[in-house]
Parts: structure tokens; C-alpha cells; sequence
């Protein structure tokens, strides 16, 4: 509920409208919106290359869509891209992830946490080490 000042208040003060945004295509007078014009279809998209809305153009709906359809038929030509990888300016929300720290013991495992060869063979099966593999790379037998 609100107070009868607030009500008053309220009352007189106008509701302000904000702006309407005018569209590019009014301004620079543009009649056809063709797919091969890529530099005005690159207006009309994000840093990522999304499709901006209609509001943050200041299109109306007719032109939105034939913006849209443009970027759509100039993508499948080859000429915008569906979407483009930005270099993010940190390492995310876990900062650097360079030494993972004290991680105890890792039993069988290297420094790195691979598996050596005779982890993965199945039972039964004839396997190398790694000091064989050097041997034999050598010249020697194993």
C-alpha cells in the first residue's frame, strides 16, 4: 500500500516517455536492405554477432525482419559470420589455473596424473615399459 503522499506525488508528475531510438536505415535512407551490403548488416550486429533486438536498433518490426533475413542469407553466403570468439581478459571466476597446488599422493600415476601403459592393457597382455621402449629405440632387445 502506498501513502496518500506518494498517491499524490504520483498523480502529479508526468510519466516520462523515454525516446525512441532512430533506426539507421531512416537516417542514411536506405529503400533496399540487400545481403551483399555487409558493412550495413554489421550494424546491425553484436561483438559476438548476434542479431541485436529491434528496440536496441530502433527498427521497426517490418525492417527487423528484413535486416534479419539479410544477416540470415549473407551468413549462409559466407559473408558474416555466425559467430566470432572473443578473447576473454581474464582467467575466469577460478583465476589462473598454472599450479593446481598440493594435491597428496597420486599413487601409480606421473607427476601429471597419466596412466601408464600397464593401467589401461588388459590382463593377460604383453606390454612395454617405457625403460624397454628406450632399449629398444637404442638397438638393443627386450
Amino acid at each position: 500500500m502506498t501513502s496518500k503522499k506518494n498517491k499524490a506525488r504520483a498523480a502529479k508528475e508526468p510519466t516520462r516517455k523515454p525516446k525512441k531510438k532512430t533506426s539507421v536505415l531512416i537516417t542514411e535512407r536506405v529503400e533496399y536492405i540487400d545481403y551483399k551490403d555487409t558493412d550495413l548488416l554489421q550494424r546491425f550486429l553484436s561483438d559476438r554477432s548476434k542479431i541485436r533486438g529491434r528496440r536496441v536498433n530502433g527498427n521497426d518490426e517490418q525492417q527487423q525482419r528484413e535486416i534479419a533475413q539479410a544477416i540470415k542469407n549473407a551468413r549462409e553466403m559466407a559473408l558474416l559470420p555466425y559467430t566470432k570468439r572473443v578473447a576473454s581478459a581474464g582467467r575466469g571466476p577460478r583465476g589462473d589455473r598454472g599450479d593446481r597446488g598440493d594435491r597428496g599422493d597420486r599413487g601409480e600415476r606421473g607427476e601429471r596424473g597419466e596412466r601408464s601403459d600397464r593401467d589401461t592393457a588388459p590382463a593377460g597382455e604383453n606390454t612395454t615399459t617405457d625403460s624397454a621402449v628406450a632399449v629398444a629405440v637404442e638397438g638393443g632387445e627386450a
